[in-house]
């Protein structure tokens, strides 16, 4: 079987609409399928794999990863040496590492510059959410409360 995942989500939905909600006859189990309709819809543009998206992720990371070593060389630390981050799943791992190093070497730093560094990571992990999440579609709660049509 090949069918993808979006069109399988998309071929419920169909279903759901033409066979299942004209033999619905109360408001609560039209709004219940209208909440699994959104749902499902939403599952199928975020089940869509998307290059753009995570190569955005890795860049934030990567940005806040590049200020982490400006700041550390300003005040004449040395990082330990890190690949190339290129992927996402790269620079979550140089994330982790730095934020590793920066857990065994705080104490040493000084409140001050720590607690730069440590805003530093935080901010680039931030950011990085904040790309994941336009991935994610609101809910639309009207659709779930709306009234049965009267005949």
């Amino acid at each position: 079987m090949t069918t993808d995942l979006g069109r399988l989500i998309e071929a419920l939905r169909r279903t759901l609409s033409d066979a299942v909600a004209p033999e619905l006859s109360s408001d609560f189990a039209r709004g219940q399928l209208a909440a699994v309709n959104d749902i499902l819809g939403k599952l199928a543009g975020m089940a869509v794999w998307d290059p753009q998206a995570l190569q955005a992720q890795a860049q934030a990371l990567r940005e806040g990863h590049r200020r982490f070593a400006e700041c550390a060389a300003r005040a004449g630390l040395v990082l330990p040496a890190g690949g190339d981050a290129a992927g996402l799943d790269a620079a979550q791992a140089r994330t982790r590492e730095l934020s590793d190093w920066l857990d065994t070497n705080g104490p040493a730093l000084g409140p001050a510059l720590a607690a730069e560094l440590d805003a530093i990571l935080r901010q680039a992990l931030r950011e990085q959410l904040r790309v994941e999440r336009q991935r994610i579609p609101l809910t639309d709660f009207s659709a779930m409360t709306a009234a049965a049509p009267k005949d």
